[in-house]
């Protein structure tokens, strides 16, 4: 299946929607990441290119996320229908979490 980017006007409300799959599994072979890794860049790159699709004349966004956790730095660049992203730590692997009741 093909990724797909899809916008429509209704009633004066524009309307994105995409799918991505292709993308982030790509990001994920380039990059190498870990599954956490995987949906933090391929989050990223998709909210890039959606919000580049709301842009006239071929501009450029950057999405940069700078936290303290374990992924460190993920940046996502897209201009038009394209995307490139980066992500610090792309081998990290969450613990998981253990939920304790009274």
């Amino acid at each position: 299946m093909q990724d797909i980017l899809v916008k429509a006007t209704v009633e004066g409300v524009r309307i994105y929607a995409a799918v991505t799959t292709n993308l982030v599994q790509e990001l994920n072979v380039i990059h190498n990441c870990a599954p956490v890794a995987a949906a933090a860049l391929g989050r990223a790159a998709t909210g890039a290119l959606l919000m580049a699709a709301t842009m006239k004349n071929e501009e450029r966004i950057i999405i940069r996320f700078e936290g303290d956790g374990p992924l460190g730095r993920v940046i996502a660049d897209a201009k038009g229908n394209t995307v490139r992203g980066y992500i610090q730590n792309p081998l990290v692997i969450l613990p998981p979490k253990t939920v304790s009741w009274m």
